[in-house]
């Protein structure tokens, strides 16, 4: 039996409320009929009830679809395409024991490792460069992943090729993944999702209570429009903030 999403149904079901009220209220003051604002408000209620589901569905289908582990993968592989060889090497210096550094590669256990990470596959010219190398000791590559043609060329030739799905969890282990990624002082979030950050869960809650108390108030005032209008725009702003993120 398929598991009932309840943060996706309690999304929704707060989406469709907010238009149910504001709808409501607004046509049953513009048309003094309580009856057809109270259509209405079960239109708009459904309407955009099925219109935040489609979306938040979507996005969380999305979300699933990549875990927090490959996300992880992912930012880690460019974080090592972009870091110097001297940050890779000494970072993957504190992840072996007697290890040590010769020029552009560490040497450790008889095994000497090369890094080539970049976010293209690795290719058949990438394992002949290693090939040349000469050294006593075993040869290794640490790299983002590799063609099956690498593959089959580094195994003939008794090279071991460590992808980045590797790298992700002896980093880990090692409790040596980065806190905060090189590329990260370089991205610049657009307009739209400068706004959208400022819209967090946590103002749900106020601006729907302040937007549902002010439509209330609407029923008792004088002025009812600037009641309806200022608690429709909390109603809205409540039902954005509770979407969008």
């Amino acid at each position: 039996m398929k598991r009932l999403n309840l943060p996706l149904v309690l999304d929704t079901l707060f989406a469709a409320v907010c238009a149910f009220l504001l709808f409501f209220t607004a046509l049953r003051f513009y048309t003094k009929n309580p009856a057809v604002g109270l259509i209405f408000g079960i239109v708009a209620a459904l309407l955009f009830g099925a219109l935040a589901f489609i979306y938040i569905s979507r996005r969380q289908s999305k979300s699933f679809l990549i875990s927090h582990d490959e996300k992880q993968k992912k930012l880690l592989a460019l974080h090592l395409t972009l870091s110097s060889d001297a940050y890779v090497k000494n970072l993957f210096l504190k992840c072996f024991e007697d290890a040590k550094i010769s020029g552009k590669r560490v040497i450790c256990g008889g095994i000497t490792y090369f890094f080539n990470f970049k976010m293209q596959h690795l290719s058949e010219d990438d394992i002949a460069q290693i090939i040349k190398e000469d050294v006593p000791e075993d040869k290794a590559i640490y790299c983002v992943k590799a063609s099956p043609e690498a593959l089959f060329l580094a195994e003939n030739f008794g090279i071991k090729i460590i992808t980045i799905d590797e790298v992700y969890e002896l980093l880990k282990s090692k409790d040596l993944l980065p806190e905060k990624y090189i590329y990260e002082d370089k991205k610049r979030a657009n307009i739209f999702k400068r706004i959208r950050a400022r819209f967090s869960r946590k103002l749900c809650a106020p601006l729907f209570w302040s937007g549902l108390a002010l439509l209330l108030l609407s029923y008792f005032t004088f002025f009812p429009i600037y009641y309806i209008v200022s608690g429709g725009l909390m109603l809205i702003l409540a039902a954005c903030a509770l979407v969008l993120n």
